[in-house]
């Protein structure tokens, strides 16, 4: 098991900050939920783990050493959203898979036959699928095969980014359930990426909020989702699906529907999330704080680590 820890991380596009002074850590062995509307940089974050980005500034660290540092065939692996771009149309899966393990691991070609016959079996998929090209196969077992080959390069941390938002509402309980038993079985610290709170509670032991690129709410699962501390936090539990609409049904991106997002070219001042917070100037005009004061330097102080200047209005 191994510990991955984001350090003051900041990814910049020209004038536009993605992701902007984030710090989270991902327990060894353990679920980390990232959650947050589209555009809010959680992607941007996960591809800088991996070094598909690069960082303007802090460190993405595995176990201490820098990822930037670690050799090609990282300790730290992604499956990312689509299932049907993952996967070179040209190879068969079990070349791809092949094609991800280290160099001279499980002896000749016999060895990697072997291990490949086990990774399918792994994530619930027949032997006999090593042979089919990705366009013979569903979205779901497509998405199975990219988790194999994530497997495959023996990580001791994964990043899942939106694996079930492209797959139909019928296979998404599927996966998720795969995702959480290979976790568990291989003891694997997971950063698991949604826009959907359903699901990162069913999956997470550890939720983290984001924002316009910034953290503002991170605590244990249980705590976050039942007693949240941050106004948009609050926003996003209101507009998860309900029992009657079905646990995996789509979030969606309309938050706030009667507020449109901040440009995040154009950041507003103070707490970002002041234009369209329910308990902030819009509708306490005294309370200018949330304007001119950024409460992200005290929120590790709050309960939550909520960037909230008025946690305290949730109690």
């Amino acid at each position: 098991m191994s510990e991955l820890r984001f350090d003051s991380v900041s990814v910049r596009y020209g004038r536009l900050t993605a992701v902007d002074g984030v710090s989270l850590v991902v327990p060894p062995g353990q679920v980390v939920g990232l959650v947050g509307e589209s555009g809010s940089g959680k992607s941007t974050l996960a591809s800088a783990a991996v070094g598909l980005t690069s960082v303007s500034a802090g460190r993405v660290l595995v176990d201490g050493v820098d990822v930037r540092r670690l050799p090609r065939r990282k300790p730290l692996q992604m499956v990312s959203q689509d299932p049907y771009s993952s996967l070179d149309p040209r190879m068969a899966v079990g070349e791809s898979i092949t094609e991800a393990m280290p160099r001279g691991a499980h002896g000749g070609a016999a060895g990697r036959r072997g291990e490949v016959a086990r990774l399918l079996e792994l994530v619930n998929l027949g032997p006999e699928r090593a042979r089919q090209l990705p366009g013979q196969l569903s979205g779901g077992q497509r998405q199975r095969v990219a988790l194999a080959r994530a497997l495959a390069g023996q990580p001791k941390v994964l990043i899942a980014d939106e694996i079930t938002s492209a797959l139909d509402v019928s296979v998404q309980g599927a996966v998720l359930n795969l995702v959480r038993d290979v976790q568990r079985r291989l003891a694997l610290s997971m950063l698991f990426i949604s826009h959907n709170l359903a699901v990162v509670r069913y999956v997470s032991d550890i939720v983290a909020v984001m924002y316009l690129g910034r953290i503002v709410e991170a605590g244990p699962a249980e705590q976050v989702l039942t007693d949240p501390q941050h106004p948009y936090t609050r926003d996003l539990l209101a507009a998860a699906p309900s029992a009657r609409s079905g646990l995996l049904d789509d979030l969606g991106d309309d938050v706030s529907s009667d507020m449109e997002p901040a440009d995040p070219r154009h950041p507003p001042t103070g707490c970002q999330y002041h234009p369209r917070c329910p308990i902030g100037p819009l509708v306490h005009a005294d309370r200018t704080i949330c304007i001119s004061a950024d409460p992200a330097g005290n929120a590790a102080r709050r309960r939550h680590v909520s960037a909230c200047h008025f946690t305290e209005e949730w109690s």
